[in-house]
């Protein structure tokens, strides 16, 4: 946007927004309430313009060495609670947290307790023994143990004649009537305070049976809750292996107490609420748990009938296609057997008739054959006769020849053996002659008789 620079020179152009008032008060007071642990608990001026009201008193604190101011603001329910009155010209030391009013633009200190700097050695004393336990890490948020969520029974550290102990035990059965409460008297304020917490906290903390530690007192003073800022009583509640709820004072008293408990709560009202589960809420929750489940489980139970029935279904039209396919089967094999029982009789009968057949041409050819055959031996037995008498007459014949060339021939070679002079040894060819004749007779006769078989 355009707009005229320091100079007045003229016109120039702004890169960046330009924000309202309102827009930028509203963005310091939440940087500041961001920023608001780099602040400190405690400041120290002198007092002047001090104006009392009906809802509380205005001052202004000046630096003690130089013109700096601050406005305060105490708030009636903290100013009647504070033992020293405000007095202008008065240094003091004071417990307030940094407050914007954004309507105005104005940054002030809302004041909590207010003490004359002769009295402040123990102010000092608390911000050393804060800044000690800070270093020990007593204040980590990682060392704190997280409370049990349903306690069975509570260990409760407070003065059994205050109002602090009716506040918690009706906050606490209230929410989980079934809880027990075990009380541990303690002498919450005054010079044997600190003794008295730390006994009970150390006794509560070794009984087995306290699942929960709750230490608390209604409001007052500062200087009537001092003993829960004191060494022994913070580092008993810190060294606690039970977990612990510190409830002091109201919502606005700080105590060390409760930095270093595992959890604070503001009254003793919200500790048995901090301390317990709400049990209604969880009835309810368990109510709708268990409806849920029921409509759940109605819901899975009917898709899972569903599921079934269907299955059953398509099962059943299985069985019924199986069954309608083996019938149909049984039906085929029915046919075929049919078929094949025709077609055996068929084939059979075929058969039959055609082996008669066969049966009856080859007793037909048999017959023809052996009235043939009985026409040819009786030919052949002819033959054979006229064979017979053929070899007869040419084995006459033949040995008649036969008989007088080899009587030739002896009577030739008996006259050449006559003449020898060893007319032993002609006698002995002539008679190995003779026995080769008859050796040629017979295989003559022999080969006569082997043809006439084969004829036949």
């Amino acid at each position: 946007m355009a707009a005229d620079d320091d100079t007045g020179s003229g016109h120039v152009e702004i890169d960046e927004p330009v924000w309202s008032v309102s827009r930028l008060n509203n963005e310091i007071a939440v940087t500041l309430e961001s920023a608001a642990e780099r602040f400190p608990t405690y400041v120290v001026g002198e007092v002047s313009d001090a104006t009392a009201k009906g809802y509380g008193t205005f001052f202004t604190l000046r630096d003690v060495d130089s013109e700096e101011t601050i406005q305060c603001i105490v708030w009636s329910s903290y100013r009647d609670r504070i033992d020293e009155s405000i007095t202008e010209s008065e240094e003091v030391i004071v417990r307030a947290n940094v407050d914007f009013y954004a309507d105005g633009g104005r940054t002030q200190l809302n004041v909590k307790n207010y003490w004359p700097v002769g009295d402040s050695d123990r102010s000092q004393e608390l911000e050393a023994l804060r800044a000690e336990l800070n270093e020990e890490g007593l204040f980590d948020s990682d060392r704190k143990q997280p409370l049990p969520p349903f306690p069975s029974n509570i260990g409760v550290i407070t003065s059994l004649t205050g109002s602090a102990r009716e506040d918690f035990r009706e906050s606490t059965w209230g929410r989980a009537p079934g809880v027990t409460l075990t009380f541990f008297g303690a002498t919450v304020q005054g010079t044997n305070a600190a003794t008295s917490i730390v006994g009970a906290v150390q006794q509560a903390d070794r009984d087995p049976d306290i699942d929960t530690i709750v230490v608390t007192r209604g409001g007052g003073a500062d200087d009537t809750l001092w003993c829960f800022n004191e060494e022994p009583v913070v580092r008993a509640i810190a060294d606690c292996a039970t977990p612990t709820v510190v409830a002091v004072g109201h919502e606005d008293d700080e105590t060390l107490a409760e930095d270093v408990a595992d959890q604070a709560a503001m009254t003793p009202t919200d500790a048995g609420i901090v301390a317990t589960p709400d049990m209604s809420t969880i009835r309810e929750r368990v109510d709708t748990i268990e409806r849920r489940l029921q409509t759940g489980y109605e819901t899975v139970v009917s898709e899972q009938l569903d599921a079934l029935s269907r299955r059953i279904e398509n099962a059943v039209i299985g069985l019924e296609r199986e069954v309608e396919t083996r019938q149909a089967r049984l039906q085929r094999a029915a046919d075929l057997e049919q078929r094949i029982d025709t077609a055996y009789t068929t084939l059979t009968g075929s058969r039959l008739s055609e082996i008669d057949d066969r049966i009856e041409t080859a007793l037909q050819d048999i017959e023809h054959t052996a009235e043939t055959e009985a026409v040819t031996v009786r030919a052949a037995r002819g033959r054979i006769g006229g064979l017979e008498t053929r070899i007869d007459r040419a084995y006459e014949t033949y040995v008649d020849q036969e008989t007088e060339t080899l009587e030739r021939r002896i009577e030739e070679a008996y006259r050449d053996i006559e003449t020898d002079t060893d007319v032993r040894e002609a006698k002995q060819e002539a008679q190995q002659l003779r026995i080769i004749i008859l050796v040629l007779v017979g295989l003559l006769l022999l080969g006569v008789a082997l043809w006439a078989v084969g004829v036949l």
